[in-house]
């Protein structure tokens, strides 16, 4: 059986969420060759192609997209494994979930200004969707967790707050309610999308499932594109996407935004992790947590539970 060494992961989970071989060089403290030297080696271990060469930048192949998920697992069982066997070390290991939708400037604004608050801190990373982040979160394989639930998570985060669902669409994208509306989500397993089939079936339309992907990034190239659209919640909307507010679509109920703590892993540290995440991530408009805020639209998401 093949042993793939870690530092051959390490190095391909870096070039694929810096989006460079030469970022990724400076982080590992290696030169740019010996990375494309390590991934070029772990593609061969393998006997798989991990990156796209047809397509400019750092890209996935179908393939790539799956051993990434499980590169992180391992990397984060690997280093759990170090901070159990060395408890007296000075390097404190927090392993972050986070929604893919955040897996982006955000984070690593949030990571690098933690480097500089906890220099003794270590971080390993995954993007996955709700249901996983929460599984892994009990599961003792990640130590804080943000993810968007249909449900108030009150008694099991430290934060939350009302994140409201809209449609977007590309500038031009024209749509024929006729037929199935076209849509473009992480999935089924996607919060989003769930809800998005529930408010179209109760409103007489059809839902067709027409582009998924794992990367915030494609997806919104395919929305831009006028591939389809997607409901997405109206704080992560970028700039070359358009708000589809003129009634068209059903309007979505709302959700909620948390930051989750593993049970028992709790420490000052940690929960001021959490707090930064929760400060950064959460719309603008919400002010303060959702726990605190008595309104209608806390009203409004609790009636998502009955939709999502």
């Amino acid at each position: 059986m093949t042993n793939i060494p870690t530092d051959l992961l390490r190095t391909f989970v870096s070039v694929v969420e810096l989006r460079s071989f030469t970022r990724a060089a400076k982080v590992q403290g290696m030169t740019q060759p010996a990375v494309s030297a390590q991934i070029r080696r772990l593609q061969f271990l393998l006997g798989v192609e991990l990156l796209d060469k047809s397509v400019p930048g750092v890209s996935l192949t179908p393939m790539g997209e799956q051993v990434i998920e499980s590169a992180r697992r391992l990397l984060s069982v690997n280093d759990h494994i170090v901070e159990i066997a060395n408890p007296g070390s000075t390097t404190q290991l927090v392993r972050i979930g986070v929604r893919k939708d955040c897996m982006g400037e955000d984070l690593t604004g949030i990571l690098a200004a933690s480097r500089g608050r906890w220099p003794n801190l270590r971080f390993t990373v995954l993007g996955a969707g709700q249901r996983r982040l929460l599984q892994h979160l009990k599961q003792d394989q990640v130590d804080l967790a943000v993810a968007l639930v249909p449900e108030k998570p009150e008694g099991t985060a430290r934060h939350y707050w009302i994140e409201e669902l809209v449609w977007v669409r590309g500038k031009n994208m024209a749509l024929d309610l006729k037929g199935p509306i076209p849509l473009i989500s992480y999935g089924e397993r996607c919060v989003c999308h769930r809800v998005a089939l529930t408010i179209l079936n109760k409103a007489g339309l059809a839902g067709e499932l027409v582009f998924r992907a794992n990367t915030a990034e494609a997806l919104r190239s395919a929305v831009a594109a006028g591939v389809g659209v997607m409901l997405m919640p109206r704080s992560r909307v970028p700039a070359e996407l358009e708000v589809w507010d003129d009634g068209l679509l059903p309007a979505a109920p709302a959700v909620y935004g948390g930051v989750f703590v593993r049970e028992g892993a709790g420490n000052d540290t940690l929960d001021q992790l959490a707090d930064q995440f929760a400060e950064t991530l959460r719309p603008a408009a919400a002010g303060l947590d959702a726990a605190r805020l008595p309104s209608q639209r806390a009203a409004a998401a609790e009636a998502a539970r009955h939709s999502a």
